[in-house]
């Protein structure tokens, strides 16, 4: 029973130790995980923008550009119409006069609706090229903040896996109790050791005791027959 006791302090402070091991270890593994997940989710919003932007890219068209430079040509065209055809509405003039007046007008306005139909085929892809630059510049601006963001993830990730340590207590705690095992074995044993040693060292002591048989040597009592 008194060795039990030892053992059972030192069992118990290893156990506890080896639950705190276990602990930080499963800490740092879940923090390690989650640090990895959150990565994670910054590259599939990364990835998500980049394949929007891709294809958002592959549907584009001159078409839209087209529209809008050519009603922007058209409408300024319009403005200036006032101006180009004002010497061909006069009251003035014959029959013959009023039909040339009226094919010039006809005319330039044809002329008018052809250069603008040309500027605008040449304006739109300016313009499509233009508004994707600006797309790629705005996906960039995107994809710079996703990376900023990641790395203070990161870094927040990798204060909380460094602050994860064993807990002071329980060390010392099963520090304690594997000492005081230590111990009370130790002297258990050291308790036991003088009496055996006392006799082991000095064998004659143990024939001298009360009811002790006498000792032989070589065949012959000692003490008996030597002795007188």
């Amino acid at each position: 029973m008194g060795q039990f006791i030892p053992i059972a302090l030192a069992v118990a402070g290893t156990a506890m130790q080896q639950a705190e091991t276990e602990r930080v270890a499963r800490k740092q593994d879940d923090a390690t995980a989650q640090s990895l997940l959150n990565q994670s989710r910054r590259q599939q919003e990364a990835d998500s923008k980049v394949n929007e932007q891709i294809a958002q890219t592959e549907q584009s068209t001159a078409a839209d550009e087209r529209e809008q430079s050519l009603a922007q040509f058209t409408q300024q065209l319009n403005r200036s119409r006032k101006q180009a055809v004002a010497g061909l509405d006069s009251p003035f003039g014959g029959q013959a006069f009023q039909a040339g007046n009226t094919e010039a007008r006809a005319g330039a306005d044809s002329a008018a609706a052809r250069t603008a139909g040309l500027m605008a085929r040449i304006e739109a892809p300016r313009l499509q090229r233009q508004g994707e630059a600006f797309d790629y510049g705005r996906l960039a601006t995107d994809i710079d903040g996703l990376s900023r963001e990641a790395a203070g993830q990161s870094f927040i990730d990798q204060m909380r896996l460094r602050n994860i340590r064993r807990r002071p207590g329980a060390d010392l705690l099963s520090g304690g109790l594997m000492a005081a095992g230590g111990a009370m074995g130790g002297g258990t044993m050291a308790g036991a050791t003088p009496a055996s040693a006392s006799f082991g060292n000095n064998l004659d002591a143990l024939y001298e005791q009360p009811g002790a048989r006498p000792r032989y040597g070589y065949g012959i009592p000692r003490g008996s027959i030597l002795g007188n």
